[in-house]
């Protein structure tokens, strides 16, 4: 019985089908290329929103995070990003800033960057008198300063 056994086995392998011809663009492995190919090991960064940020925060955020600076959120408001956002693609952080203030500026919103960090501020507020721990009121042009504080 097992003879019977094995015969049925041994020829019921025989009876399937031939493997499917998978055609395309397959490579052989294990072969190198007869010219080398130059691979960038620094690309270059570029700033634009992605559809999975959705707020300004959340796009600043990750900008800040891989161009390795630092995100000063210092307004007590997140926006949601708007159509004119996806305009935007540069290589250049500050070009990136620029225009995230003239779509945001009806928000009062400015973006600036300075000394390895993202600020986010009020468009009226002065980063010196933020810095000094003044109200930016208190800077203004032909205004006394007083600097015992």
């Amino acid at each position: 019985m097992s003879i019977s056994l094995s015969a049925t086995v041994v020829l019921a392998g025989c009876g399937t089908p031939s493997p499917k011809d998978f055609g395309g663009p397959w490579k052989p492995i294990n072969r190198f290329q007869e010219r080398s190919t130059a691979i960038p090991l620094n690309q270059k960064y570029e700033y634009f929103a992605a559809p999975m940020d959705g707020t300004l925060k959340s796009m600043l955020t990750r900008w800040a995070k891989d161009s390795g600076l630092v995100l000063s959120y210092q307004i007590s408001s997140d926006y949601t990003l708007i159509t004119p956002v996806t305009q935007i693609h540069t290589l250049d952080i500050h070009v990136a800033a620029n225009q995230l203030n003239s779509i945001y500026r009806a928000q009062g919103i400015a973006v600036r960057v300075t000394d390895g960090q993202v600020q986010v501020v009020m468009a009226n507020s002065n980063p010196a008198a933020a810095a000094a721990g003044k109200p930016a009121e208190s800077l203004r042009q032909g205004a006394p300063v007083d600097s015992k504080s």
